[in-house]
Formats: C-alpha cells, sequence, structure tokens
C-alpha cells in the first residue's frame, strides 16, 4: 500500500492519493478530529495504466496531520478502523503540544502494552501561518 501526500505550501493545500493505505488523521482547529476521507485507489502493481482518485484537503494554520502505516491501527482482536477513530480523537487532547510528544502519546494510546506485531511508522505535520 502506499500514501502519496503532495503539500502545496503556497496555497496551503495538501493533495492526496491512496493505493490501499489507511487514511490520515486530521485535525484543524475548531473542528472535531477525524479521520479523512481518503477515496482509496487500488494497490500498486495491481494495473500500471489506473488512475488513483485524489483528495483536496485545505491546510488553514494549526491544522496538524497524521499519517501512519497500519502496524499502528491493524492490532490482533480489535477493529482497525475504530482504533484509527479513536486515535483521531486523542489528537484533540494534546493540542499545542510538541509533535514528537503527540506522537509517543498517540503510540502509547493506540499500543499500551507495547506489544507491537507490525512494524509503525508515523509523520505529524502541523500546518503554520501562510508564507509571505
Amino acid at each position: 500500500s502506499c500514501l502519496y501526500v503532495h503539500i502545496d505550501l503556497a496555497r496551503q493545500e495538501a493533495v492526496l492519493a491512496s493505493a490501499g493505505h489507511p487514511p490520515p488523521l486530521l485535525h484543524q482547529p475548531d473542528l472535531p478530529p477525524a479521520v479523512m476521507e481518503v477515496e482509496p485507489g487500488p494497490l500498486l502493481g495491481i494495473d500500471p495504466d489506473l488512475a488513483y482518485p485524489l483528495t483536496f484537503q485545505s491546510l488553514s494554520p494549526g491544522t496538524t496531520l497524521a499519517l501512519y502505516t497500519d502496524g499502528l491501527t491493524e492490532v490482533p482482536g480489535t477493529d482497525a478502523e475504530q482504533t484509527a477513530n479513536r486515535l483521531a480523537g486523542h489528537l484533540a487532547h494534546h493540542r499545542g503540544h510538541a509533535l514528537g510528544r503527540i506522537i509517543d502519546a498517540l503510540l502509547d494510546h493506540a499500543r499500551p502494552t507495547a506489544h507491537y506485531t507490525d512494524d509503525i511508522a508515523m509523520l505529524l505535520l502541523r500546518s503554520g501561518p501562510a508564507p509571505g
């Protein structure tokens, strides 16, 4: 799977294309955090001629976007979608904290026993004011 994200700083916008990858978590100021609705395309290599649907997302100042691999949400015996929704809600509890601290909190919340069965990668982005 793959999630491609192009960040356009001038437009304060992200353009996303998914090849069956888990959707990012999104927290915009004054809105509840959520799992982004990204239309998934096929896994890479299935059909090289297929076009991947694009999702456009405004990145107003203070928006946090959390990208992660499925090892964070696919825990044996749990529902990955419910886990992702709980993690999205957890973003709001750490508004204003340093991004490294938020990553630690999300990892601790998703895997309190620290028993990982799959690799986990995570990237958090927080938008700032528009470039001058």
